[in-house]
């Protein structure tokens, strides 16, 4: 349940907010808005609507169902809980809460950020009938959700040096059997690595993108044992593996390697590739050692420009990164983004990130580099550090 410290957090976040608010008011049903977890407490459960408001200033309050309120064990007794059964009394609660007050929410203006747009049409059209103003809570929600602590940054380091090991393993292992007999089929590499994640004490959600030759351009390829190709000289490799250590933060990244001399046009694509990867991340080091402001959507121009000017704009399916946080490999901060969405979301210290762009020619060749990111109060720290900067060739 909400705690004193992570109130005292909430509260810190309100004076630094680019836009000012009197409130941040959590909606959730059922589960539709994830946020309302991260913030409140897993705790919260029920089968009915449930808000909770917390203020600049004074104290919390919920607002829930009868058939819900028992639920709510964990919250303050001297916190006011308000509970409602009949559908006439909850407008009037919400307006004694919020009514002439601007409350962030997490609503994105015509949904631009998926990432911050969990609160249904509906529900914002009875908090604006109780009298409320909501904005969005994106800026509240990155600097109370995905800033990472001292601890959680030390666990994403030694999760990235141990993917960028097996990575490099993992490519050798597949080196090794590529011109015998019996080369490495795409399924067998998957169960390898998940093999030494296994052993490096590392979890994940889901198993690693292998994919060989053509198949890198299919964004969600899945290996299985009677679709596998054989791995042999003659096409890239694309490896993306992500794990984390238990309570920690994830490390995600992609590598790309060569079985065999490489054709000249698969280098043009990588060199292509690592440019604009390499232009994102130059963005982001120069604005933030700098002190000056940067957004997502900026780095995703910056790579995106680089991908443009080689001819292969049309080739780009994605973005080029995500958050990443204590929420998962796919966090609630910004994202690098000016492709799916436009996420003007500021990049604030403290915040994790991936960078990576990606060239995909259906039927030919798919090549991606991906590293990750946190934003220091000094400048960038990409990770890993020995992250992957020519093509490898095993």
């Amino acid at each position: 349940m909400l705690t004193i410290e992570r109130l005292a957090q909430i509260r810190d976040a309100f004076p630094r907010l680019a836009t000012g608010v009197d409130g941040w008011l959590l909606f959730d049903f059922r589960g539709l808005n994830p946020v309302m977890a991260a913030v409140v407490g897993p705790e919260v459960a029920g089968s009915r609507r449930a808000y909770v408001y917390i203020p600049q200033d004074g104290l919390p309050a919920a607002v829930v169902h009868a058939v819900d309120a028992e639920l709510w064990r964990g919250w303050p007794v001297e916190w006011p809980k308000m509970v409602w059964v009949r559908r006439e009394a909850l407008r009037p609660a919400l307006a004694s809460l919020v009514g002439g007050r601007t409350v962030a929410m997490e609503y994105s203006p015509e949904g631009a950020v998926p990432y911050g747009d969990y609160v249904p049409a509906g529900a914002l059209e009875l908090v604006r009938a109780a009298g409320a103003t909501p904005v969005s809570s994106a800026e509240l929600v990155t600097r109370c959700c995905s800033v990472w602590s001292p601890d959680e940054l030390a666990s994403h380091r030694r999760s990235a040096a141990a993917l960028s090991e097996i990575a490099r393993s993992a490519f050798n292992h597949v080196g090794a059997r590529a011109r015998g007999d019996r080369p490495v089929m795409e399924h067998e590499l998957t169960a390898w690595v998940l093999e030494r994640l296994e052993r490096a004490g590392l979890e994940t959600e889901s198993s690693p993108s292998v994919s060989f030759g053509a198949n890198a351009a299919r964004p969600h390829y899945e290996p299985t044992e009677s679709e596998s190709l054989p791995m042999v000289p003659g096409a890239l490799l694309l490896l993306d593996l992500w794990a984390y250590e238990p309570g920690g933060i994830y490390a995600d990244q992609t590598w790309m390697a060569s079985i065999g001399s490489p054709a000249a046009h698969a280098v043009q694509i990588w060199e292509v590739v690592r440019s604009a990867r390499d232009a994102a991340l130059d963005l982001l080091r120069s604005r933030l050692e700098g002190g000056e402001a940067v957004s997502g959507a900026e780095a995703d121009r910056a790579a995106r420009d680089v991908i443009d000017a080689a001819g292969f704009g049309d080739r780009i399916v994605a973005r080029t990164g995500h958050s990443i946080d204590r929420m998962g490999i796919h966090g609630f901060g910004p994202t690098i983004d000016d492709t799916e969405s436009f996420d003007a979301r500021q990049i604030i210290p403290g915040v994790g990130f991936s960078v990576e762009p990606g060239i995909y020619i259906p039927g030919e060749i798919g090549v991606r580099s991906e590293v990750n990111a946190h934003a220091a109060e000094w400048g960038l720290e990409v990770t890993p550090g020995d992250y992957q900067r020519e093509l490898m060739v095993v």
